[in-house]
């Protein structure tokens, strides 16, 4: 991942996913301060705050389904170029997928695919590793002031608005996703060791290992895309340069990459 996000073809789908994140966590946000002031307050009439959170509400379920469409459209095409990149395709205009990778020099493809995958993981789960701070620290503040409202007035109108935000917010939902996210990949990258490690015992029968490879995609394709969580690219931009060096430390420390150099 050595290229910028915004070198990259299914950045346009990203940017515009992450515009209608941003909007859906604003939504969840105005929603969240409403309920806290009208719940110490009741400066707005019931049934005024009732519609306007109302609207709110479904301005938030808009946002999300264009993210998630958008999302969908962006991580086709980069799945399109992680599986051109290992196989030598050229699907995508214009695209010199090998910038986006390190691993030019390894020539088999399905190592390759291996490879890739290994190092896509590295990066998921540092990056989500990262973002899961803040998210984490909302989840807990939205929890409290619950907690505080319940004790104070009851279960009312405005503290179970409080605890229908705490679990259907897309923040407090993002962070449950963030955090599979980055635990699915960490295990993903943990297995990837596991198969290079299994090679050095075996170094002759890499056709073996193939339906590991290929069970590996499938779980790091699948969660990736069941999350729908655009990894910040600001973090990446922070750790790209110390990320890619791990990683190829990590792959130079592998036989099963090192004999499949061209």
């Amino acid at each position: 991942m050595a290229i910028l996000a915004q070198d990259n073809p299914q950045n346009k789908a990203f940017i515009i996913s992450k515009r209608f994140a941003s909007a859906q966590d604003a939504f969840g946000i105005i929603t969240f301060i409403l309920a806290v002031i009208q719940g110490m307050t009741l400066i707005i009439p019931v049934k005024i705050f009732l519609v306007v959170a109302g609207v709110i509400l479904v301005s938030e379920y808009i946002s999300s389904f264009f993210k998630s469409y958008f999302f969908d459209k962006g991580h086709r095409i980069r799945e399109i170029g992680l599986i051109d990149n290992s196989f030598n395709e050229k699907r995508i205009p214009n695209h010199n997928s090998e910038l986006y990778y390190n691993n030019a020099i390894i020539s088999k493809s399905e190592i390759k695919l291996l490879a890739n995958i290994h190092e896509n993981s590295l990066f998921t789960f540092r990056i989500a590793e990262k973002m899961l701070f803040k998210y984490g620290v909302f989840f807990i503040v939205a929890f409290m002031f619950f907690v505080l409202q319940l004790f104070m007035r009851g279960l009312d109108d405005y503290s179970s608005l409080l605890l229908s935000f705490i679990v259907s917010s897309s923040l407090i939902d993002r962070t449950i996703k963030l955090n599979s996210l980055k635990k699915t990949s960490e295990e993903v990258y943990e297995k990837a060791n596991e198969i290079c490690n299994a090679y050095e015992q075996s170094p002759d029968k890499t056709s073996i290992i193939l339906y590991r490879i290929i069970e590996l995609l499938l779980i790091y394709e699948n969660t990736v895309f069941g999350t729908k969580i655009n990894l910040s690219e600001s973090i990446f931009n922070e750790l790209n340069e110390s990320l890619s060096k791990k990683w190829l430390d990590v792959r130079n420390s592998y036989s099963i990459y090192k004999c499949q150099k061209k």
